[in-house]
């Protein structure tokens, strides 16, 4: 391990989680003297509002399978060994790296991402395990949730119709796991050799619609490295000049140029309206992630991110899946400070609290009672690469994560 391997707890999509989840508040005082009993009396201790519980993971934790074959894991790191020519160098990257991780353990996003050669150094750098871990938990997904409108439509059962998706916080790893699982679930998602495509008996994909429809939304600019990650996804790979003429009839992209259609917008999804979203989500997302981005959101304002859960419960067609991982130990401090404490919050609480209340409203607008089902509640999930099998230049870790599952009711 070198000095910018670090355990997945410990880093967030774009900041340094805090240090606890336990609240500090002082206990209230006694609001009334005890009856007197005997010789003496005895303080009866106050009552205790609830707190969100913090106690440490004591229970082993789930093993995420990992579902995809290693060959295909392989070849979703090759796309980006071969997209960003400066993975070859890593040696060379580690100053820019250390400048991109200092912004990002100072919380300082618009410096960590400020530049396309930040951008794509955070990409070699970290993208590729989270990668490799989201295409694993939806694989799992597929499995065990087959009923699930976006499924259905991933795996081609609504004709002609794409399996919409909208990652917010979404950047190179969101694309990748796509490319991912539709390779892995899609046999006609593979790219194909020149020569089958312009053999009489091949047969042409189709070409009205992708098969997913991936819109990306995020506050720093990841266009031109989603851009180059589409292209290196769809190109067959660039073969050497001694190559032989049976690899080079096999030499095929990683997907069809059809598979994959990606949208990309640049906002802060805090400042979004409720008619923002109602515009960008519309009524045919099948599928909305937070991908090691909501702790980020609650770290900037517990409120805000509150408020933009509960728009997006207002909006969401019904039968819409939301999937939110984070690292396992992710904690936000409340806003401002009550009775001269900070309070800190596990993540997963704060948004129990605001998809599952008994009624929440949205511009004092009510919504109904608890607008989500929640189908996966896993806050301690361990996701091991293989131990052998995988080669890529920068390195490669296990991630210790929380993963939520919500169905819009």
């Amino acid at each position: 391990m070198g000095q910018f391997d670090r355990q997945a707890q410990s880093r967030p999509k774009h900041g340094k989680p805090t240090d606890s989840g336990a609240s500090k508040a002082a206990a209230p005082p006694p609001s009334s003297r005890p009856a007197w009993r005997g010789s003496g009396f005895t303080k009866r201790a106050p009552p205790r509002k609830p707190q969100p519980s913090s106690a440490p993971h004591t229970q082993a934790p789930t093993e995420q399978q990992n579902l995809l074959p290693i060959d295909l894991q392989q070849l979703i790191l090759n796309i980006v060994r071969t997209t960003f020519h400066a993975s070859q160098d890593f040696a060379a990257l580690k100053p820019l790296l250390s400048q991109v991780n200092d912004a990002l353990l100072q919380g300082n996003f618009e410096a960590a991402f400020r530049t396309e050669q930040f951008r794509e150094a955070y990409t070699i750098r970290w993208s590729p395990s989270r990668a490799l871990m989201y295409s694993n938990v939806l694989a799992n997904i597929c499995d065990e949730h087959g009923d699930s409108r976006w499924v259905d439509l991933l795996l081609g059962n609504g004709g002609d119709t794409p399996a919409r998706v909208i990652c917010f916080g979404g950047g190179a790893a969101e694309v990748m796991t796509m490319a991912g699982v539709l390779r892995y679930r899609r046999e006609d998602a593979a790219g194909k050799p020149d020569a089958a495509l312009s053999s009489p008996s091949s047969t042409p994909f189709p070409t009205r619609n992708p098969l997913v429809d991936l819109h990306l939304v995020d506050a720093a600019d990841w266009s031109a490295v989603i851009s180059k990650l589409h292209t290196g996804l769809t190109t067959a790979p660039q073969l050497s000049k001694y190559a032989s003429a049976a690899a080079r009839a096999q030499n095929a992209p990683f997907l069809s140029p059809q598979a994959l259609m990606t949208r990309y917008t640049q906002t802060d999804v805090l400042d979004l309206t409720l008619e923002d979203l109602q515009s960008m989500i519309g009524s045919e997302v099948t599928l909305i992630t937070l991908l090691f981005t909501l702790n980020d959101l609650y770290n900037t304002s517990i409120r805000r991110a509150t408020s933009f859960l509960r728009k997006l419960s207002a909006v969401v067609p019904k039968g819409c899946l939301l999937l939110v991982i984070d690292a396992r130990e992710a904690t936000s401090t409340a806003d401002g400070i009550e009775d001269g404490q900070e309070k800190t919050y596990p993540m997963s609480w704060l948004l129990d609290k605001a998809l599952l209340p008994d009624q929440v409203a949205v511009d004092d607008e009510p919504i109904p009672e608890r607008p989500w089902e929640k189908l996966v509640d896993d806050t301690n999930r361990l996701c091991k690469l293989p131990d052998k099998g995988l080669s890529y230049p920068a390195g490669l870790e296990n991630l210790k994560t929380q993963v939520h599952l919500f169905k819009r009711l």
